[in-house]
């Protein structure tokens, strides 16, 4: 693949999580995956998760080659001290996520890491500045992620809905489905939008200017709605193996109590290109609050 070389590692994230495929019938998708917060025996390991979640943060903020570039800067003003360097870039980029507002920040940083880990693809543009400024009004997908294979030039637009209130499994995917539709039919004002600025990676400005140009063929669209959400069933059994089967079963629940107008006006073919990932968190207050 051309730009995996843009990739952020997604490894020890991952491994304080374990996710799954399911095959669901409704709602009709391209793919339907859970994942949820790893269990070691009967220990749900959520601390471990939480200080992988904000290892990655760095990634979410800068470009490798933005990171770069700070990190050269930065060390020649430090007397070549990289450790020093290191604490600095990480103070400044802790202090770009915004306090108080942790639901939108976690769900978008989840996203970000997924899309990379499921699809393989880099973000084209990174929003993490326009999520965290006020001063900035903010639009479009919440995730738009690019990358080549051969002759498929794939985007993959995502969007994330973080719900702490209980029993809003159906809230959180209807408003998904309803904004990722909205990032989709709107992609080309999005990138007219930032193309001058400083959110794209620059190395792949010219494909976000060949598509909004319409110079690019090959172009395939992917669609990733991520719902986490305060999970109420219980989980609760003797063994690791039970818990998960458990998490998986109240995922297959939340399914079927899906409505069957969920997509009222949208394409069959669109639809096809709709991938899920249900994230649930029992206790995701404490989640947020730690995070």
């Amino acid at each position: 693949m051309k730009y995996s070389h843009l990739l952020s590692n997604t490894d020890s994230l991952m491994n304080q999580m374990f996710w799954f495929q399911q095959t669901i019938g409704k709602p009709r998708a391209a793919s339907h995956r859970g994942v949820a917060i790893k269990y070691v025996d009967l220990k749900s390991m959520q601390k471990s998760f939480i200080r992988e979640m904000k290892s990655t943060a760095m990634n979410w903020v800068y470009s490798k080659r933005k990171y770069n570039q700070l990190f050269s800067e930065e060390l020649s003003k430090r007397g070549g001290d990289a450790m020093n360097t290191q604490s600095y870039l990480q103070q400044v980029a802790d202090q770009k996520f915004r306090k108080g507002c942790p639901q939108g920040q976690f769900g978008e940083l989840l996203l970000f890491n997924f899309i990379q880990h499921f699809f393989s693809a880099p973000p084209l543009l990174r929003k993490m500045q326009l999520t965290t400024n006020p001063a900035v009004e903010r639009h479009g997908a919440d995730a738009i992620h690019y990358q080549e294979s051969g002759d498929v030039r794939l985007f993959v637009l995502g969007e994330s809905k973080c719900y702490e209130s209980k029993y809003k499994f159906n809230s959180a995917l209807k408003a998904s489905i309803e904004s990722i539709m909205t990032s989709f039919n709107n992609i080309e004002d999005e990138l007219i939008l930032y193309q001058l600025d400083d959110f794209i990676d620059p190395e792949l400005q010219q494909v976000a200017t060949d598509l909004k140009d319409g110079n690019l063929s090959g172009v395939r669209f992917e669609l990733v709605c991520m719902v986490a959400y305060e999970e109420n069933k219980d989980i609760d059994a003797s063994s690791e193996q039970e818990i998960k089967e458990n998490i998986e079963r109240c995922i297959v629940e939340r399914w079927a109590g899906v409505a069957d107008d969920v997509y009222d006006g949208i394409r069959n073919s669109v639809i096809d290109r709709i991938n899920y990932v249900v994230f649930p968190v029992w206790g995701l207050e404490a989640l947020l609050s730690e995070f």
